[in-house]
C-alpha cells in the first residue's frame, strides 16, 4: 500500500515539474455511459465520472477523476446444509478517485487520446437470500485503468468526448469496461 502511494506521489511531482515548464490550460469533462462486467448475469448498468485535467502542453496532461461504475448484479441459488434452495441477490457496486496521464494527438478540431491511470475504488458488495436477509462487505483497494478516445471541438473551448476504458481487478476479482460519451469544458 505504501509502495503505492510513494508511486502515485512520484508521478504526481513529475508531472508538476513538467506543467511548470509550459503554458498550463485546463478543463474539466462530465461523462455518462454504460460500465460492463461478464462475470455478473446483470452485467451492465449505468456509470458515470467527472474529470479535471491540467493540460501542460498538446500533447500531455494530467487529470483527477471521480468515476461511479454502477452497480452489476447477479441471481442465482444458495443450498443450505439440507438440501433447499433459496433464491439469491449477489450486486457489487464500484466508485472511486484516481488520477490519469493522459497523451494527446491533436487533429485540428479532432483530438485522439490514449490515458492510463491508478485509481482508489471501493466496492461494496451484498448477498440477499430469500428467507435470511442480507450481508455486505465493502473492498477498497487500488486498480489500475488504461482507455482511449477521441474528442470534437464543436467551439474552442466545448468538445465531445468519447472513449472507453478498462478498470482491472476491481474487488481482486473481476474487469470493469467502461464506454461513455461527455462534454469537455477547456479554460
Amino acid at each position: 500500500m505504501l509502495k503505492k502511494t510513494l508511486l502515485a506521489a512520484a508521478v504526481f511531482a513529475c508531472a508538476t515539474t513538467a506543467v511548470q515548464a509550459n503554458e498550463v490550460s485546463g478543463y474539466l469533462t462530465g461523462s455518462v455511459g454504460q460500465s460492463d462486467s461478464k462475470d455478473f448475469r446483470s452485467d451492465t448498468d449505468f456509470a458515470y465520472k467527472i474529470a479535471v485535467g491540467l493540460q501542460a502542453n498538446p500533447y500531455v496532461g494530467l487529470e483527477a477523476q471521480y468515476t461511479d461504475l454502477g452497480k452489476p448484479s447477479d441471481k442465482g441459488f444458495v443450498v443450505d446444509n439440507f438440501g433447499n434452495l433459496y433464491n439469491a441477490k449477489v450486486t457489487a457496486k464500484t466508485r472511486g478517485l484516481g488520477a490519469n496521464l493522459v497523451g494527446t494527438l491533436p487533429l485540428d478540431d479532432f483530438k485522439l487520446f490514449a490515458k492510463v491511470g491508478y485509481h482508489k475504488m471501493e466496492t461494496k458488495v451484498t448477498l440477499k437470500v430469500d428467507g435470511f436477509g442480507s450481508d455486505s462487505d465493502t473492498v477498497r483497494e487500488w486498480v489500475p485503468s488504461f482507455g482511449a478516445g477521441a474528442s470534437y471541438a464543436i467551439m474552442p473551448e466545448l468538445e465531445i468526448v468519447a472513449e472507453y476504458e478498462r478498470y482491472k481487478d476491481v474487488a481482486d476479482a473481476y474487469n470493469v469496461d467502461l464506454a461513455s460519451v461527455g462534454l469537455r469544458y477547456n479554460f
